[in-house]
């Protein structure tokens, strides 16, 4: 069964590289289980060079074949457990959530628990897609929506950022315009906190200096980033991160003529109609105001 998975997501990626990141592994072991399982079926499943990876007739052959075998082994527990016991479903959640929407997170999954047992997993957006892909999770909140025909995606709710500067930049501004940012360096985010289409281009066409070396993994790294230098980021406004800083050494502030948002969406397998009291609950769950 997790050779099929293997070569599941291989035929899905087409790049072993690929494939073995949304399995959490590398690729010498990838390569080698494949390999084991072309060995068993006698015969070649992928065409493989330098320049591409594709699926050899066989490959093509086994690709529903394994779907729908995975799909049914994925399904036994749900079967046979029926009535006996809460069913389980893997929740993915991104590094950084709104705080209304944490709140109202962590309620849906206390009204779910008398017929679910939702086990949660933190990852990054751009990794979910891929995971729900593979199976390892069953329903992901992200930053970053899919265009995949087997993964539906409802958005919830999209909420403003703003940027976050030295305090002494702009002493006594309530926002600030793209013009104040022309000439300040722009210090990227991890790729969570940094996923709007084009936001690089954007800012650099207002003036604003990208630098592409200097990029924090965490809010430590964020304010040593910050301190005392012509720098900025961008953060969602009502973040944790935003409200956990120090406004005597730090500013977070709106920008009034850049209309950046953030987005949050609920991701899901199409082909899994059992998930829907879950996406049912967890939709609601969103950081709007009551």
């Amino acid at each position: 069964m997790h050779h099929l998975r293997y070569f599941l997501a291989v035929a899905r990626e087409l790049n072993f590289t690929r494939a073995a990141k949304s399995l959490n592994m590398s690729v010498p072991p990838l390569s080698q289980r494949i390999r084991t399982l072309e060995r068993e079926l006698g015969t070649p499943l992928f065409d493989r060079s330098t320049h591409h990876t594709r699926l050899t007739a066989a490959g093509e052959a086994l690709l529903p074949l394994a779907t729908s075998v995975v799909a049914d082994f994925d399904a036994i527990p749900r079967l046979v457990g029926q009535g006996a016991a809460r069913e389980q479903v893997r929740l993915a959640v991104p590094d950084v959530l709104n705080p209304r929407h944490r709140r109202a997170l962590g309620d849906a999954i206390r009204d779910l628990e008398s017929q679910w047992a939702v086990s949660l997993r933190q990852m990054p957006s751009l990794e979910m897609e891929s995971a729900l892909l593979s199976s390892t999770i069953d329903i992901a909140i992200a930053h970053v929506g899919t265009t995949h025909h087997s993964v539906s995606s409802r958005v919830l709710y999209s909420e403003p950022l703003g940027v976050v500067v030295d305090a002494s930049r702009f002493p006594g501004r309530a926002s600030l315009t793209t013009a104040d940012l022309a000439g300040m360096r722009y210090i990227q985010g991890p790729r969570h906190w940094d996923l709007g289409a084009g936001r690089t281009d954007r800012l650099a066409a207002v003036g604003a200096v990208i630098d592409t070396d200097a990029q924090f993994t965490d809010i430590s790294g964020m304010l040593i980033f910050l301190r005392s230098t012509a720098a900025f980021t961008v953060v969602p406004l009502e973040s944790e991160a935003a409200a956990s800083l120090d406004r005597t050494e730090y500013a977070v502030l709106p920008v009034e003529d850049m209309r950046e948002t953030l987005t949050t969406y609920l991701l899901r397998r199409t082909s899994d109609p059992w998930l829907d009291p879950v996406a049912a609950v967890l939709g609601t769950a969103d950081a709007r105001p009551d």
